[in-house]
């Protein structure tokens, strides 16, 4: 289904690769550590124009976002590419719930303002890390219920985290993502949003701080490169 998305959405914005404007909405799992900020700066050191604006807020969910307006208020002021939409985990039968109907309005709103929708699917916390197969599996069927596009952060996550320990995603609560769990998320969005995008050949300020030596963040590109194109 990625793959497929990923077509559809290459023939639909071929003028737009170069210039995009994305509104995230959101909670902390998409503006800590400045998520937005660091996917612009990605994208510019690399050619590319992302703007970005966020109605995230803590511990908000899609049907906080429907009942406040601010959303609607946004498209109507400005003209977005994407309209990228995130809660919490949702592994459970709410956050299922949630993520169907609520998700469904705001893919709605999107496409009555002519942007893209698209979920971006987390991760659960490590005191609940049990729960991923239902945060994918409730992720995976909404995008597909509501023919809306899918970017499988969640997915990459669990693979990088599991079996390569050695890169710390979690930050120091262990549920928000550390710095380079963020960096990994301006990564697959800029990829869902650019699938001609290199992933092993990005260059930039983003990846300072993130690793002592080159060697370790051209093999993380590598793998976070391979985990996508599998997809």
């Amino acid at each position: 289904m990625f793959k497929s998305f990923l077509i559809l959405l290459l023939l639909l914005h071929a003028p737009l690769l170069c210039a995009q404007n994305v509104l995230f909405v959101g909670n902390s799992l998409t503006y800590s550590n400045n998520m937005p900020e660091t996917l612009e700066g990605l994208a510019k050191a690399n050619g590319m124009d992302i703007r970005t604006q966020c109605i995230c807020l803590p511990n908000y969910g899609l049907e906080d976002h429907v009942n406040d307006d601010l959303v609607a208020s946004a498209l109507k002021r400005e003209n977005y590419d994407f309209v990228i939409f995130q809660q919490g985990p949702s592994s459970q039968g709410y956050g299922r719930e949630s993520l169907m109907e609520y998700g469904k309005q705001l893919a709605r709103l999107a496409l009555e303002n002519q942007a893209t929708p698209a979920y971006l699917m987390v991760w659960p916390s490590m005191a609940y890390y049990q729960t991923f197969d239902g945060v994918i599996k409730n992720h995976t069927d909404a995008a597909n219920t509501n023919q809306v596009l899918l970017i499988p952060l969640g997915l990459i996550w669990r693979r990088i985290h599991e079996q390569h320990n050695q890169y710390k995603l979690y930050g120091s609560d262990q549920f928000h993502p550390s710095s380079l769990g963020s960096l990994l998320e301006a990564l697959v969005i800029l990829k869902t949003l650019n699938p001609s995008v290199d992933i092993e050949a990005l260059q930039g300020k983003a990846f300072n701080g993130l690793f002592t030596k080159e060697e370790d963040r051209l093999a993380f590109l590598k793998l976070v490169s391979a985990y996508i194109n599998e997809l």
